[in-house]
């Protein structure tokens, strides 16, 4: 299930690098030392959209207002987080204004995804060193399907992955983005990514988003289909 959160208008002026308010304010809706924090996760909060950039400067206007989404197929987590969004304000007198409640379908065969958060993926050399894989590397393609077959069958064991396949085609929109998350930058993909699975498998990918720290502002995607839903 995705939630869309829909924020007050507001001549409050945020940074373009703003992931830090909007993981705050999701765990202050979820309360005070909540067991979600800092774990592995089966949900996906985007990061914020719908402000605009004002020309010249690094920050990011909401007078029309923003939103974020949050999807997750746990029940409890929904309920949790339902029950602390209207009395949490996001940031200064930025509030809750709204909830919309968004579905998509899946199908068996080709799904064909878009993100709505651009997505990470991080190659360790060990514990504490890694590079962020992008689509200017060479086995792109290859590495962000290793890495998604591995991330679901974490998830669900006994997972049927027959026939699956990733698909990321050339298209002059797709960018690598700079995201900054406190002191580190961080290489994220942005792009459209399709992918061939069971129709329960290309929801599970929705739910839990692309890559890793789809808790935390990456890896949200959605169907081609339904763009006009996140305009």
């Amino acid at each position: 299930m995705r939630i869309k959160v829909k924020l007050s208008p507001s001549n409050v002026e945020l940074s373009m690098n703003n992931q830090d308010i909007v993981n705050s304010f999701i765990h202050r809706s979820l309360g005070k030392d909540n067991k979600y924090h800092d774990i592995k996760n089966d949900y996906s909060i985007s990061s914020l959209q719908g402000g605009k950039w004002i020309s010249g400067s690094d920050k990011l206007s909401i007078k029309d207002g923003a939103y974020i989404t949050i999807t997750s197929l746990d029940k409890e987590f929904l309920d949790n987080i339902l029950l602390g969004l209207y009395t949490t304000n996001f940031h200064g007198d930025i509030k809750v204004c709204g909830i919309e409640f968004i579905d998509e379908f899946f199908y068996n065969g080709w799904n064909h995804f878009a993100t709505l958060s651009p997505f990470i993926i991080k190659k360790y050399s060990d514990k504490k060193t890694y590079t962020f894989l992008t689509m200017n590397d060479d086995n792109f393609q290859e590495d962000v399907k290793n890495h998604l077959m591995n991330k679901l069958s974490k998830i669900v064991p006994d997972l049927n992955l027959d026939g699956f396949d990733v698909r990321i085609n050339k298209n002059p929109s797709h960018k690598v983005k700079g995201v900054r998350i406190k002191n580190v930058m961080n290489r994220a993909n942005q792009c459209q990514v399709s992918i061939h699975c069971s129709r329960k498998v290309a929801e599970l990918i929705y739910n839990i988003g692309l890559g890793q720290s789809t808790g935390s502002g990456f890896g949200t995607v959605y169907k081609t289909e339904n763009h006009k839903l996140y305009r």
